[in-house]
């Protein structure tokens, strides 16, 4: 489709974050890193100086975060349990638990590990697909990049992984 007010102009179209209908560049303002048309930017003036602008994200509180974050453990802790319980009897029947020093730490290491995976699998694919996880989506929180569109499938596995080994760090700091 071509320039709205351009009809020679094909290439380097940008749509109106307002309206969606395409513009050059010679044909849109910038406000707030988002385009407008001549015609949606004086509304968008009006609503950014009336303190009623629609473009700001609503960010979600501490608490409902913490009561996203407390779901989703409900969901993924019994998954991770079960899994550094099973390990745990699986290696004391064969008799290698209870070992000390550098064999205690690997054993210690690798249920740690093992027991990563399913909360790193559960978050990284939740929000790689919905962009929230269950809890999230209880309490009406979206994860999404801050011009509001949805994030990427490398965002969604970064924060998953980032948040596994940050709780490993806390874990592993109290032993």
């Amino acid at each position: 489709m071509p320039c709205v007010n351009h009809p020679e102009v094909m290439e380097g179209l940008v749509q109106c974050s307002r309206c969606g209908k395409p513009f050059c560049r010679d044909c849109v303002v910038t406000l707030k890193a988002l385009s407008y048309c001549a015609g949606c930017k004086t509304e968008q003036v009006k609503d950014i100086q009336s303190g009623s602008d629609t473009t700001q994200l609503e960010l979600a509180t501490i608490g409902k975060r913490f009561a996203a974050i407390f779901l989703d453990g409900l969901v993924i802790l019994p998954v991770v349990f079960g899994i550094a319980f099973g390990l745990s009897f699986a290696l004391i029947g064969a008799g290698t638990m209870g070992a000390g020093g550098e064999a205690g730490l690997v054993l210690m290491l690798g249920i740690t590990v093992a027991a990563s995976i399913p909360p790193l699998l559960y978050e990284g694919l939740m929000l790689q697909f919905y962009g929230q996880t269950l809890g999230k989506m209880a309490l009406k929180i979206k994860v999404v990049t801050p011009e509001g569109n949805p994030i990427s499938p490398g965002q969604a596995w970064g924060r998953a992984f980032t948040r596994v080994v940050f709780n490993n760090l806390r874990i592993l700091a109290l032993v």
